[in-house]
């Protein structure tokens, strides 16, 4: 049996904790894929979450690891850590403790579980911290970057650039969500360098979908727009509000649905009532999974995905709603800088406009509303479509063969 330690700093704690789940799906997805598979995970402590030392699941064993003082402050790494440090800068002070910490629960972990691979997940900090425990014990490990998780080394001045170098090169294989991340991760490397090597070893994989286990090929059509996700600067929700003011000017009944908790939520609800939005017109009934989640996609006719490049230059790798949207067949519009670019074609599976842009926005709503029932109907079936090729058996198998099977 190959046993394979993921290490993470986002993973939720439950099938109803808030946290973005798909490194957890993706672990099941594997297991359920080869049975051979052994997993264990490491992850930080979130108190939010109510996170135990060691938890046994079906699929994994999850083992946490604290690295603060008071226990309630360990709110660093659970809902991202770079969404977490704009929203309040005073943990910056904690990231030297997180890389402590987390170094010597990775290698601890390692010594006592002896595993044949370590896979990590997000650059910073667990790349790095997988590169050294990795050479400290002998035990090969590979990565998948996610959004802009290693372009903040960029920030970091003499030191930055060597040492995402240094840790790329020691991995046999790595990943990435979108060709947008894998483009960050290149940037640090000559042409050459990444032509001659690295380019082989790299392959873009996004995270999977788990398609509707209901025939979803009925599409519901009316005047409803929706949203799912964390409500953070980079998803771009401040731009749909006012475009989604301006689809009311042609269609006043439509109605829009803002899914999702975050630092941005008190924001953007008091956006609305500046636009005059009535709570008719726009609803914000907070996070939503599972059943709730699988009710609000059926209920809605439109899914926007409006992210942008936020001012700080954080950014999205590819959103997993969006792929839920297109399972669930859903009439999609998405910014190019979503990464949704590397998986939808305009006007065939759902439509591309460019980030931060109002009027663009407002007019692919409209032209999805307005569209004939039969277009409609022919849209969604191409979404479903695309949706097919990135569900959850075949994107794990891809994960499996590129990162584990020649490995480990």
């Amino acid at each position: 049996m190959t046993h394979i330690l993921v290490v993470a700093s986002t993973f939720p704690a439950s099938d109803s904790d808030s946290v973005p789940a798909f490194v957890k799906d993706q672990i099941k997805a594997m297991k359920q894929v080869d049975d051979s598979l052994r997993f264990s995970v490491l992850a930080p402590h979130d108190t939010r979450s109510n996170t135990k030392k060691f938890t046994k699941h079906d699929s994994y064993d999850e083992y946490r690891f604290h690295y603060a003082w008071p226990r309630s402050i360990e709110k660093l790494a659970g809902k991202g850590i770079m969404p977490t440090l704009y929203a309040n800068p005073l943990y910056f002070f904690l990231i030297p403790a997180l890389f402590l910490f987390e170094g010597i629960a990775t290698y601890r972990l390692v010594r006592k579980l002896k595993p044949n691979l370590i896979y990590a997940h997000w650059f910073t900090p667990q790349v790095v911290i997988t590169r050294i425990v990795g050479a400290l014990t002998n035990t090969p490990f590979v990565f998948t970057t996610h959004a802009s998780d290693v372009a903040v080394w960029h920030k970091i001045p003499l030191l930055g650039a060597p040492i995402v170098r240094w840790s790329t090169r020691k991995s046999p294989a790595f990943t990435a969500v979108s060709q947008r991340s894998m483009d960050k991760l290149a940037a640090f490397f000559s042409e050459e360098e990444w032509s001659s090597d690295l380019s082989k070893r790299s392959k873009i994989i996004p995270m999977g979908v788990e398609l509707p286990t209901e025939d979803a090929s009925a599409l519901t059509i009316n005047n409803s727009v929706l949203f799912i996700g964390r409500l953070a600067e980079k998803k771009g929700v401040q731009y749909l509000l006012p475009a989604f003011k301006q689809l009311l000017s042609d269609m006043p009944d439509a109605t829009l649905t803002i899914a999702g908790d975050g630092p941005w939520l008190a924001r953007l609800q008091q956006q609305a009532l500046k636009l005059g939005l009535d709570k008719k017109q726009v609803s914000f009934p907070g996070y939503a999974t599972g059943k709730a989640k699988q009710k609000l996609l059926r209920s809605h006719s439109v899914y926007v995905v409006p992210s942008i490049i936020a001012d700080n230059g954080d950014a999205e790798g590819l959103p997993v709603t969006l792929m839920e949207g297109l399972a669930a067949g859903k009439l999609c519009v998405a910014t190019n800088e979503s990464g949704a670019d590397n998986i939808l074609t305009d006007g065939k599976d759902g439509l591309l406009i460019p980030q931060k842009n109002q009027e663009a926005l407002a007019n692919a709503l409209k032209r999805l509303l307005f569209l004939p029932d039969s277009d409609k109907i022919t849209l969604s079936k191409n979404a479903q479509a695309t949706a097919k090729q990135f569900s959850w058996p075949t994107v794990a198998k891809q994960h499996i063969d590129f990162l584990i099977k020649d490995i480990s």
